[in-house]
This record gives structure tokens, sequence and C-alpha cells, in this order.
């Protein structure tokens, strides 16, 4: 298929949002050094009323501007010409809250606090009022907490009917922060449609999820578009699948605008001839194409050896029901982990324990090189987390907006102020050999972004900025939490893993991530089943 920048036109009666010979710049003033989105005009785009005979309602956008293109969609940017982007049918239907645009990249949570505070909130709550309070999922969805919305006007059986189309009945009287990741997104997406928009715009969906997740969000959204007659765009990155029920797809660069157009075999097939394989496939094989045997914990560390970190009966209990129990796990120092497992089966629980946010990392649930963490044994929050490096979605969104790409960067060195802390500056901080190595190979990377604010990087940017924050102190741990999952450069990201396996070899790494290929080669894998008992099993790669 010959690239091009036509979509074929359909019927203007059934348009409900068009672009036509149009570019998108964030401001008219001086449009000579303001920066232009796309370097080549939309000439045609549109997205048609669901259920239309010109099956252009169900959309997945793909490539390096796709969350651009998705915010231009959502009316974002201004149109050059004013009169190259349209809604047809939501000026003619009074367009108040007929879009809606949800982007998953920036952050999986409600509110943006660090995961010490979102713990300490969780600990406090009593049992009735965590179960039907004021933050319960239903109210979040219909807006009755928020004393500005007027959620007496929404129609019970919608709301009833959204609940069941998402499966969020059963969850409708829990705590909206208490969710897992997939219950989350599930109720995030019942808020946006909450107002009955006409057209629903999602970047990055699936981001964050597990298998299971993913296919049951993607069976939602199709539900919705058929029950409910809603259009959808769906950011999707090029190594993503594609919901089968997607109608036309396009892939869209800054360079070219809309580069493909079509149908989702179509464009596809065209965009592997295009994009060299090893590019798209990227660290794609490795752990994935890696067999595992089951080891025993006692293998791990050998007598005469302490383990870096160490859990013996480790157990964490919220409201009676175990998040974790009676977990043994030695972690060797230098060895490379992935901490695997669905949404909810203690992943992040494991993880805030080690860096001592959690209320119980106090309790004697782990120890340090040795030593019993409790209160009095003679170690810190701060001391811990000197020694620690960590990339988080909870940390990505603690980021000032203001602060600069190399300020994140250096930030990394000062001490004593744990790892979510983004207010003191590095750059005064003496740079070691091994944090001049870091800036060094990443150079090119540094200089294209080093004065760029945080809030006005891409996400790919911002979150390279984080992982290069976590490593160049060379911290003893480095924890990659969903570190890797938003960057588009496939190239960037086949860098960061090498960085990981060859230069910090030493250094104990745990990881998380849902899809294999956005994590660098690992040693070895706890695996988390979630069940009753809450189980769990050790692995080794082979």
């Amino acid at each position: 298929m010959r690239c091009t920048h036509i979509c074929r036109k359909t019927l203007s009666e059934n348009c409900l949002f068009k672009i036509t010979n149009g570019n998108f710049t964030s401001e008219y003033k001086d449009l000579k050094s303001n920066r232009i989105v796309f370097g080549s005009a939309i000439r045609n785009f549109e997205v048609t009323k669901a259920g239309s005979p010109e099956k252009s309602s169900l959309w997945a956008i793909f490539g390096p501007a796709k969350s651009d293109f998705l915010q231009v969609a959502a009316g974002r940017f201004l149109s050059v010409p004013p009169l190259s982007r349209s809604y047809p049918q939501l000026q003619e239907d009074n367009g108040h809250n007929k879009i809606q645009f949800l982007n998953f990249r920036e952050s999986r949570g409600i509110d943006k606090v660090h995961l010490s505070a979102r713990y300490e909130s969780y600990s406090y709550k009593g049992e009735a009022e965590i179960s039907d309070d004021v933050n319960s999922v239903y109210n979040y969805i219909t807006g009755a907490n928020n004393y500005n919305s007027n959620s007496s006007q929404k129609d019970p059986q919608y709301v009833s009917n959204l609940l069941e189309l998402l499966n969020l009945g059963h969850l409708s009287k829990k705590w909206i922060n208490s969710l897992s990741n997939g219950q989350l997104r599930r109720a995030k997406l019942a808020k946006a449609l909450i107002n009955k928009p006409q057209l629903l715009i999602l970047d990055d969906p699936f981001l964050g999820l597990d298998s299971d997740s993913t296919k049951l969000v993607s069976r939602s959204l199709r539900d919705i578009s058929k029950d409910l007659s809603i259009s959808i765009m769906l950011g999707l990155r090029v190594q993503d699948e594609v919901p089968e029920w997607i109608e036309k797809v396009a892939y869209v660069t800054h360079e070219d605008g809309i580069k493909l157009c079509g149908s989702p075999e179509s464009v596809l097939s065209s965009v592997k001839e295009q994009i060299p394989v090893e590019t798209l496939q990227a660290g794609k094989n490795k752990n994935k194409m890696a067999s595992t045997e089951k080891i025993h914990n006692d293998e791990l560390v050998n007598s005469d050896k302490v383990p870096h970190i160490e859990f013996k009966n480790a157990s964490v209990i919220y409201r009676g029901l175990p998040i974790l129990q009676n977990l043994n796990w030695r972690i060797p120092r230098g060895t490379h982990w992935r901490i695997f497992g669905a949404n909810g089966t203690g992943k992040t629980t494991i993880l805030s324990l080690i860096t001592a946010d959690h209320p119980q990392s106090w309790k004697s649930v782990l120890s340090d090189d040795g030593v019993l963490r409790k209160t009095g044994s003679g170690s810190n929050f701060f001391d811990i987390n000197d020694k620690i490096g960590i990339s988080s979605p909870e940390l990505h969104s603690l980021v000032p907006s203001n602060k600069t790409f190399i300020q994140v960067v250096l930030n990394g060195l000062v001490k004593n102020i744990g790892n979510s802390n983004f207010m003191f500056d590095g750059s005064k901080v003496p740079l070691d050999d091994f944090a001049k190595h870091v800036l060094s190979t990443f150079n090119d990377e540094i200089n294209a972004n080093a004065s760029t604010p945080f809030g006005q990087l891409s996400t790919t940017s911002q979150k390279q900025a984080l992982f290069l924050r976590a490593v160049i102190k060379k911290p003893e741990l480095l924890i990659l939490d969903e570190a890797f999952s938003c960057i588009d450069d496939p190239l960037l990201l086949e860098k960061c893993h090498s960085f990981v396996e060859e230069d910090l070899r030493d250094t104990t790494v745990l990881q998380i991530a849902h899809i294999d290929w956005e994590l660098p080669r690992c040693d070895y894998v706890i695996h988390l089943t979630g069940d009753d008992q809450r189980s769990y099993s050790l692995h080794k790669y082979v």
C-alpha cells in the first residue's frame, strides 16, 4: 500500500469530526517561530457516527505523532486555517461534553499522591468508610464526590447500564483508590461516559494492564460503541495489537501528518514494510523467548553469603484480606528480577515495602543485607532511599511541570531527600565517574531536551528523564516499575535496556512490566498468582 495522506471521503450527514487541508499550532502569535504540529497538512480525515455505513467510527491511531493527533481531535491546538477542523454533527447537537478525551499515559491513579501517602490514607480509613463513602466508585463516576457537580441529573438507569457494561456493579461501593489498575481504568471510562458523549478519544487505553484486563477493557469498549452509539478513537503503539472491532487505522508522524490510512490489514502491512522489523521489535523477544525453570528460595544464596534483600514469612493484610502471605524471597545482590503477576496481586506492595513507603515496612517483614528492618534498627527512610534508584508511574505524576529535563536528571544526585522530592537542585553536586559516564552515554538525548520544561516534553522524553534520574547515582538497587511503558522510540528503548544490562550488571534490579519486550534482560522472575492463598513461585531464566 502506497503512503497517502488522503482518507476516503464520507457523507457529511454522518460526520462527527473532520479535518480538511489543516495544520495545527499551540498559538497564533508569530507562526513562523511557533511549532507546527505536522510537517504536512492533513488533507482529509473524518470520524463518523457509530454504526454509520461508511464504517469510519472506530479508529486506531498509531505512530510517533499519535498523541498530538488525538489532542487535535479533542479540540486542542489551534487549527490553521481556522475552519480546517470542524465538528458538523456535534455543532448541530450542541457539542458541550459530546467529546471526551482520556490520556492514560499521564498517571495511573486518581490523585497525584506518592505511595507513602496513598498507603497511609488507606491504613487510616475504617472498613465502613472504605466500603461506602464520598469517594466510592459510584460517587466518583456520577460526580457526587464533586461538590460543584449536580449528580442528581444523572439517569439512574443509564448509570446502572454503564456499570454493567464495564463490569463495575460489584465494585460500586468500594473506595476508588483501592481499585486495581484494570478496575480503575474501567471506572475512568465510566466517568467519561456519564454525560453521554458521541466521540470518545483514548490515548493508550491498555497501557499498564495485564492480558486479562486488556481483553476486558477492549470488550467493554466494543460493547460501549455498539450499545451506546459512541464513536471511538484509540491511540496505540505500533507494537500493540489492534482490537478486532476497529474499522480504520491511521499511522501519523510529525513529518508527514497522516502517512497511512485505511483498513487495519492494509495499514499494518504497509507499516511493517516501511519500518525495519528490528526497529519495531527492538528487545521484543529477550525474555519472551527465554525458557525458565522453577527454583527454590534456598537455591538463591549460598550459605556463606547474605542476601541483599530478604522477605521471610512476610505477610501484609488490608481489612482482613491478605495481600502478601508468608512470602519467602531471597534477592542476591547484583541479580536482575522481574516481578510478574496480574493487576492486584501485590507487585506494587512489594516495592513499597522495599522503598519504606508502606506503613508496614518497619514491622519486621524484610531484611536489608541481613539486618531486620524494624523500628530502632538504625536505618531510616532517607538512608534506605539514598541507595535506591526508582522510576515509576507514581513518581512520574509528581514531577513539577516547570522543572527542566536536566534538572530532573541531576536531582537524582541529591542525598537525604528521598526519591519523591524533586525540589532540590543537583546541578552543584560533584559528578563522580559513573555520573559522567551516564551523561556521556546519553549526551545526544540530553542535549536535545536539556532546557525543556518537563511539562513540555514528550512522554518518551519524560520517561527517559526519570530513568536517567534513577541510574545517575549508581544505586545499589534499581527499581523499574513500568519505566519504559510509554517509550515510542524502539531504538532509545534498546539503548536504555543495554545500559541496564551492561553498565549496571552488579546492581540489583527489580522490574515490573506487563509486556515482555519492555523489560531489559532478567536473571530471575517471581510470579505472583493472586489466588486466595497469595501463592507465588520463583523461576530462573535458562
